[in-house]
């Protein structure tokens, strides 16, 4: 073998040993570093001072305050967020109307017209606007109409309303349209001699009103005109064929355009 062939032979047993030992020494640093080092530290003799036992201490102590950093991070966070909602919600109790920041209501109403008293529910979706649903009901008595005849026209009536408040304020003027369904059970004795009579009758209306609400905090309140047109009315006897009655059409339709018009008291909740 040559001089040279041994020098390269020397030369490349050199390398490996090299690689070899970096190597060894890469894979024991990371065997020695723990994945938990506060685990670790936990499991170190108190006597134990070498140089690894005060780097894994030295480790515990860095990552227990990298939480504690972190901890104070998500607090600081939490706590400006809330003070940025509670900035926020004591803007709009500042400066807009209660009908916005509590928008949906349960209300109880009282009066005359259509409906005697009922119960509604309305959701006010815009600062000025508002839409509702009621149901109601009014026990009446057709004598009036027919003289000394005794005859009933109590009717349930149900409806949905459109409302706009003509300012932002707390108190303010509105006014409000809307459709109302009716059902009535009727009884009179007939003007025609054909005796007493008992049936039933619908009818279909359309309302305009005005009116001034007032609302603090969760109380709301109202007071409104309402005029009613009934656009339909119909009314059927209570026999096997249901025959359509003309005396009882008319006497449901002399009741309704006598409550055409009404004044209508509301009190509700909102929330």
């Amino acid at each position: 073998m040559t001089r040279g062939a041994l020098l390269a032979a020397f030369s490349v047993v050199s390398i490996l040993e090299a690689v070899g030992v970096t190597g060894a020494r890469a894979q024991s640093l990371v065997d020695q570093r723990p994945e938990d080092p506060c685990e670790a530290a936990r499991g170190l003799d108190i006597a134990d001072t070498t140089p690894a036992a005060e780097g894994v201490r030295r480790s515990c102590r860095l990552e227990r305050f990298e939480d504690r950093l972190a901890a104070d991070r998500s607090q600081q966070v939490v706590v400006e967020e809330q003070t940025r909602e509670a900035r926020i919600q004591q803007w709009i109790d500042a400066t807009q109307p209660w009908r916005v920041t509590r928008p949906l209501t349960f209300e109880g109403f009282f009066g005359s017209g259509l409906a005697s008293y009922g119960l509604g529910f309305s959701w006010d979706f815009l600062r000025h606007a508002a839409l509702g649903a009621w149901l109601g009901w009014r026990p009446i008595s057709c004598q009036d109409s027919y003289g000394s005849s005794t005859s009933s026209c109590g009717r349930t009536a149900y409806g949905l309303r459109g409302r706009w408040y003509l300012t932002a304020h707390d108190f303010t003027p509105f006014v409000d349209t809307g459709l109302s369904f009716m059902s009535s059970n009727l009884a009179l004795f007939s003007t025609t001699g054909s005796g007493y009579l008992s049936g039933s009758g619908r009818a279909n209306s359309a309302s305009l009103g005005a009116g001034l609400a007032f609302g603090l905090w969760s109380f709301r309140a109202s007071i409104e005109y309402v005029f009613e047109y009934a656009f339909y009315t119909g009314a059927s006897l209570n026999d096997d064929k249901k025959t359509p009655s003309p005396e009882l059409d008319a006497a449901l339709s002399s009741s309704l355009h006598a409550d055409r018009n009404g004044v209508r008291f509301e009190l509700g909740y909102a929330f």
